[in-house]
């Protein structure tokens, strides 16, 4: 604790992180929010499900273009303009008194304009920190994130059972524009210039690390879909499945704090990873024990914070500050199409083999992810032994 106490008091750091996880904790609102709102509306979840799916394929398609446009209209102009299109689309599917079918198709617009918020607060932490830094910050970045898929989903359900969903979207809303202008306010973000990247739209994976740092994530992220859809399956109890995917976040959290900022060698990635999946392999132990299961998935995550920190660490220190807004979107994106296609691949398993098919997605999913890691490790840069590049 006293690595990260250190990494906060430098200029700056506290204010840009904390503004950031306000900025970014209506995604994790986002889902359940929409899905409740519009089964409410429709009296389908099979509606609800795609209005879902086409908020992150909107995500997916803007990640990259909003992240590039950084560099041509500036920062704070990209996230204020693409938070108040936002915001005012989901107050729309709140308010008003549209037929479901017009809500979904607005849930891609959302997904389209939402704010790239981490692609920025990523790009610009290289600034705040020495390089020797560097993985510690984005560990705590990755850690912290827990935080908002722990107590999003919650208060997205708290609101909805003792208000209604309406309520659910508003507050979502708002959020959004609060935490966009709060964050964009910062002076850090304010005087941040990006230069306009001189490739063309997808140069930039022209990079084996943006490559490679995407399919990682699409398979991390992916192997997510196995786990909570497959323990869904195979604990019928909301309650009890609910808090065994929990135990993921927290052990995620609880291994962003411990582990995080140890990452030393170009090897780290691939022992973190590693762990995740031996968390994930040990869940056929006892794939009907609610207790062992929880138990394989809080040893899954306390390898997934300290993963998704390097992951983030790796981007920034590679790549010109030019491309990283786009970097990080098409990393973004991968995330968001592995999560989709895993989330679809286990579906199908439950329905045509058993529900505990679905956790061997998870299984599968996260050892691919071992093996690109393993492979990648070559042209991989170690975070905090070597010198900040002249070019960023």
């Amino acid at each position: 604790m006293a690595t990260y106490m250190q990494l906060l008091s430098r200029p700056g750091v506290l204010r840009v992180v904390s503004s950031q996880l306000f900025a970014r904790f209506p995604f994790g609102l986002m889902s359940l929010a929409f899905v409740l709102h519009i089964q409410q509306i429709s009296e389908s979840y099979a509606l609800a499900g795609l209005a879902l799916g086409l908020e992150t394929v909107g995500v997916a398609v803007s990640g990259p273009l909003l992240g590039r446009w950084m560099g041509g209209w500036g920062v704070r102009r990209t996230l204020l303009v693409s938070a108040g299109i936002s915001a005012t689309t989901i107050f729309v599917i709140g308010l008003a008194p549209l037929p479901a079918e017009v809500l979904a198709i607005l849930c891609l617009v959302v997904g389209l304009s939402s704010p790239p918020i981490q692609s920025a607060v990523r790009t610009i932490y290289p600034m705040l920190v020495e390089r020797r830094q560097m993985g510690t910050l984005y560990a705590l970045d990755a850690t912290l994130q827990e935080v908002i898929w722990i107590f999003g989903p919650v208060t997205a359900t708290f609101i909805a059972a003792f208000t209604n969903t309406t309520v659910g979207i508003v507050v979502m809303g708002v959020i959004q524009i609060i935490g966009a202008i709060w964050f964009s306010s910062n002076r850090e973000i304010r005087s941040v210039e990006i230069p306009k990247s001189k490739r063309r739209l997808g140069g930039v994976l022209r990079s084996r690390i943006v490559v490679s740092n995407a399919v990682i994530g699409a398979l991390l992220i992916g192997s997510f879909s196995g786990v909570e859809i497959g323990t869904v399956a195979v604990f019928t109890d909301k309650a009890t499945a609910g808090i065994i995917v929990g135990v993921l976040s927290l052990g995620s959290l609880l291994g962003g704090f411990l582990f995080g900022h140890r990452s030393r060698t170009r090897w780290a990635l691939s022992r973190y990873l590693l762990v995740v999946f031996v968390g994930f392999a040990m869940v056929f132990i006892a794939p009907d024990s609610a207790i062992w299961v929880s138990i394989a998935w809080f040893i899954a995550g306390l390898g997934i914070a300290p993963a998704l920190g390097l992951l983030g660490a790796i981007i920034g220190a590679s790549v010109k500050t030019a491309d990283a807004p786009e970097a990080y979107g098409w990393v973004g994106s991968g995330q968001m199409i592995g999560y989709a296609g895993a989330a679809a691949i286990a579906g199908f398993s439950i329905d045509l083999i058993a529900p505990e098919a679905a956790l061997l997605v998870a299984v599968v999913m996260g050892g691919g992810a071992v093996i690109v890691a393993l492979l990648s490790a070559k042209f991989t840069p170690v975070i905090s032994n070597r010198d900040q590049e002249d070019e960023k």
